[in-house]
């Protein structure tokens, strides 16, 4: 607080002080007292009042700086009311118990917020690891039962299977880096896993796949790479032409990066659309033509590549194709996260 606004909040009270001053001023003169003796009075009166208004205007600002600072390194905020010093006045008092009141309030419904936050989270897991086991059996049955029927139940079932671990992502979207395992993984091998585990979706959907100098190594989660990677399969699918699909993998050295880039030839992505692709529930011209678009795929990948340190950029051709580029840091360091 700067000197002048303080003069500024207590105008009223010195608009009083020089009142009371000229009004007795004026009486001293009627009793004859003479003029330096009335100089000398206002003198002493301004610098008392002037002192007093320096040393409150310093407590003052010594209290407000505490509670600034305070606030600024304070985690939770609302915890502001629980650790500042005592109210100085009867006004103060009453705010300050109105603003514990309202902060306690708030403290309580955070917490009421976190509680039911936390048990839907645990829930949408628990449903997902259930949800699993009929899933697995499903795929069993028709592994071990090979007809064109069972072929085409299989690859709607491991489109579920897509959709399940798109439910368990963003269930743990807040807390997902604890379970994280970062360690050395090859992008070949990731690859052929997730192709591997989606390949009655692919040949339902006469899709050729081609991979390119995929002999590369990175720093990363398996899981959750190959979860990024199925969320780009399945885009890949969602938005195929009358074309037969063909998805290209690739990676290559890019300027301290590991460069991964998956590219189809579908109905591609409109120039006007392509910044927007990774917002929550944008799903573009695109996704409303299908129908079946939430404009969560590629959310989640953005936030995926977010909390796991990698780059990445869509690149697209309207009517042709589009292309998903990831960006492995070279030299992110190994670590093991429980």
């Amino acid at each position: 607080m700067k000197f002048f606004d303080y003069m500024h909040e207590i105008k009223g009270v010195l608009l009083v002080c020089f009142s009371g001053g000229l009004f007795f001023t004026l009486v001293l003169a009627a009793f004859d007292v003479s003029a330096a003796q009335l100089i000398l009075l206002w003198v002493c009166f301004c610098l008392i009042l002037f002192s007093t208004l320096v040393c409150c205007w310093q407590k003052k600002r010594r209290r407000l700086s505490y509670l600034r600072d305070t606030f600024g390194v304070l985690e939770p905020k609302y915890l502001m009311a629980e650790i500042a010093d005592a109210p100085d006045s009867a006004l103060e008092q009453v705010y300050f118990h109105m603003l514990q009141r309202a902060l306690k309030s708030m403290a309580d419904q955070v917490a009421s917020s976190q509680r039911q936050t936390r048990e839907y989270q645990e829930f949408l897991e628990q449903w997902v690891h259930e949800i699993k086991l009929p899933v697995t059996g499903i795929e069993l049955l028709c592994e071990n039962n090979k007809t064109d029927v069972t072929r085409k139940i299989l690859a709607q079932t491991q489109r579920i299977g897509q959709d399940v671990e798109k439910v368990l992502f963003y269930a743990r979207l807040g807390v997902a880096e604890k379970d994280y395992l970062i360690r050395e993984i090859s992008l070949r091998e990731c690859v052929m896993n997730v192709l591997a585990r989606n390949k009655q979706l692919l040949i339902e959907n006469n899709v050729s796949v081609r991979t390119e100098n995929l002999s590369h190594k990175v720093c990363s989660d398996s899981r959750w790479v190959s979860f990024l990677l199925t969320q780009l399969i399945s885009n890949s699918l969602k938005y195929k032409s009358a074309r037969p699909l063909v998805l290209d993998f690739a990676s290559r050295d890019a300027d301290g990066y590991v460069e991964l880039s998956v590219t189809d030839n579908g109905v591609g992505i409109r120039q006007s659309e392509l910044p927007r692709i990774f917002d929550k529930g944008f799903v573009g011209s695109n996704g409303r033509g299908a129908g079946a678009a939430t404009g969560m795929g590629l959310y989640l990948g953005a936030q995926l590549c977010e909390r796991l340190g990698i780059g990445i950029r869509a690149e697209s051709e309207w009517e042709r194709s589009t292309s998903i580029c990831l960006y492995f840091p070279k030299d992110q360091t190994v670590i093991t996260q429980n």
